[in-house]
């Protein structure tokens, strides 16, 4: 609301509060007026009856007649009361009737009158059912001479009094409101114009003077004001350059740069911080907000509270690493507390792939190193027999094989995974590919006691590289081969489904826990390494069918549940 409005009803509000006590405390004291007006007429009005019926005895008929008269006179009832409290006369009934009217004794004017000579009272008579005025004077011979007038007789005399106090109140009031508002007016509208000066200033509108019209205060107002719009000015130009510069030097730092103030709300942030965090605009947030790992922002909390420099390396629950630095700043600024934070996922992962696989190749190479050396060992030191040369030769030949494998494993996975394998593409007849896979794997299958059965249409092909379909295929048929009991089948089928073709390769071996089917694609991942020395392997084959299926856009999908055996399903693109 506006300051000319505020004032309008101030004095509006004012006015009227005025004029209803006014008029309340002018009601009030004119009828107080005019009852007392009413009844000290009725007290001489009643010393006159007195003295005119003490002057002049009367006999009953005369009297009533008498009194009806002065009744009608006067505009009032008169009632002539006994000593003993009965009603002698009562110019608003009959003669007739004035003998059955109860006793007035008790009545509280006349109990007043009895005792002080005079008495009065404002009450509903029970004779007329309706307010009435009454004042009784005590007569020579112990009775009562009372008058008394209706209330509403009353309200009608003072009703044209009222009205015309009323006008009168409420015409001061109006004058008072007008005198008020044109007060208001003349005084609010410098201050008004002021406002809006000093609001465009404070939007930015630095071009605009301030006014200095109206009265001395408001001129002495706007010089003021005057003399502020220039200082801020300056101020407003000096923090904006220094926020450029800082806002220039955050944006170009490659890591996440945070600000906080000493309850944890975020001051600045750079863009690199926002796009860690996620949140485009975490200025103005607490630093719980933004930053919702708690190792994250228990660095923040501990640099504010101690005041000392504070470092960590946060793992985040979606293998994301953070390396997180918050430093401590004067308790002169607004800002507590500086971060930075630097996102080393990449490096991270790196080097634990690389302490991952230098680990597991040379765990691999142990076992047939091992074995070499001390089949070698054995036959330079003693002198076997021939068939325990032959079997120390067959030991030898064996890990040298298996050695070998492993190092063209990692040679082909280190081709597929660098890109550079060349792919023939090609519609393959998926039956006839996964059959001559099948063939070659025979001998094996044998030798574990295992059946391998290729089923499906013939016509169904996928496009892709013949050779690498055909390796990725060969992996997943010895797993299943060397994994299968003896006795049970291993089933490949070739499917078409929803536009997509493949083929599945089911087997009744341990199967594969939910919780491991993420990881059974990394290089050298046992799910059961107890049987691995069981069922020998480079641990190589399922991360070259993963990067084979990527290599051509295909999907890799496990199903079954451990001890039911599993089922993994290749799926390829739909052709072009």
């Amino acid at each position: 609301m506006r300051l000319r409005a505020r004032f309008t009803f101030l004095f509006a509000a004012l006015a009227a509060l005025a004029g209803i006590f006014l008029v309340a405390v002018s009601d009030a004291t004119l009828r107080r007026a005019v009852h007392d007006r009413v009844a000290e007429r009725f007290r001489r009005e009643l010393e006159h009856l007195t003295s005119d019926l003490a002057r002049v005895p009367l006999d009953a008929e005369s009297l009533d007649a008498f009194l009806r008269r002065s009744a009608a006179e006067l505009e009032c009832r008169i009632t002539d009361i006994g000593p003993d409290g009965r009603v002698r006369h009562d110019t608003d009934l009959l003669p007739a009737d004035v003998p059955a009217m109860e006793n007035h004794a008790r009545r509280p004017e006349v109990v007043e009158a009895l005792a002080n000579g005079i008495g009065s009272s404002q009450r509903t008579s029970p004779t007329e059912q309706k307010p009435m005025l009454y004042v009784a004077r005590r007569l020579p011979d112990g009775g009562v001479l009372r008058l008394a007038i209706a209330q509403a007789r009353l309200q009608q005399v003072e009703l044209g009094y009222l009205w015309t106090m009323r006008a009168a109140t409420f015409a001061v009031c109006l004058l008072l409101f007008l005198i008020g508002a044109s007060a208001s007016r003349r005084f609010s509208e410098p201050v008004a114009e002021l406002t809006r000066a000093a609001s465009a200033v404070a939007a930015g509108d630095f071009a605009r003077d301030l006014p200095t019209a109206g009265g001395e205060e408001v001129q002495l107002l706007g010089a003021a004001m005057q003399r502020m719009k220039g200082a801020l000015n300056q101020a407003v130009q000096r923090a904006e350059s220094e926020r450029r510069l800082t806002a220039m030097v955050f944006e170009r730092l490659p890591d996440g740069l945070v600000v906080v103030d000493a309850k944890l709300r975020v001051l600045e942030a750079n863009g690199r911080f926002a796009e860690m965090t996620g949140i485009p605009a975490p200025a103005g947030r607490g630093i719980y907000e933004v930053l919702r790992e708690r190792p994250l922002h228990d660095c923040f909390e501990a640099t504010v509270h101690t005041g000392e420099h504070t470092e960590k390396t946060v793992r985040l629950p979606d293998d994301r690493v953070w390396q997180i630095a918050v430093a401590p700043l004067p308790d002169a600024h607004r800002a507590a507390a500086v971060g930075v934070l630097r996102d080393v996922t990449r490096i991270e992962r790196t080097e634990a792939m690389r302490r991952t696989f230098v680990a597991d190749v040379s765990h691999e190479l142990r076992t047939p190193i091992a074995s070499i050396a001390a089949a070698a060992e054995t036959l330079a030191d003693s002198e076997p027999d021939r068939a325990e040369s032959a079997e120390l030769l067959g030991l030898i030949r064996r890990q040298s094989d298996r050695m070998r494998e492993l190092i063209d494993d990692l040679m082909d996975l280190a081709q597929i995974e660098s890109g550079a394998v060349p792919l023939v593409r090609e519609a393959i007849p998926l039956r006839e590919l996964l059959a001559e896979v099948a063939e070659d794997l025979e001998p094996a299958a044998r030798e574990c006691g295992v059946s391998v059965r290729v089923q499906g249409d013939d016509a169904i092909t996928a496009m892709g590289d013949r050779r690498r379909v055909g390796q990725l295929a060969r992996n997943l048929l010895d797993n299943a081969i060397k994994f299968s009991p003896r006795g049970a089948p291993v089933v490949v089928r070739v499917f078409r489904q929803s536009g997509r073709t493949g083929f599945s390769v089911e087997d009744l071996g341990p199967g594969i826990p939910k919780s491991e089917r993420d990881k059974i694609f990394q290089r050298f991942y046992q799910v059961d390494r107890s049987r691995s020395k069981m069922r020998p392997g480079s641990g190589l084959g399922l991360a070259i069918v993963k990067h084979i299926a990527q290599l051509h856009g295909a999907v890799v999908d496990v199903e079954g549940e451990a001890g039911e055996g599993s089922t993994f399903r290749v799926s390829f693109p739909a052709a072009a």
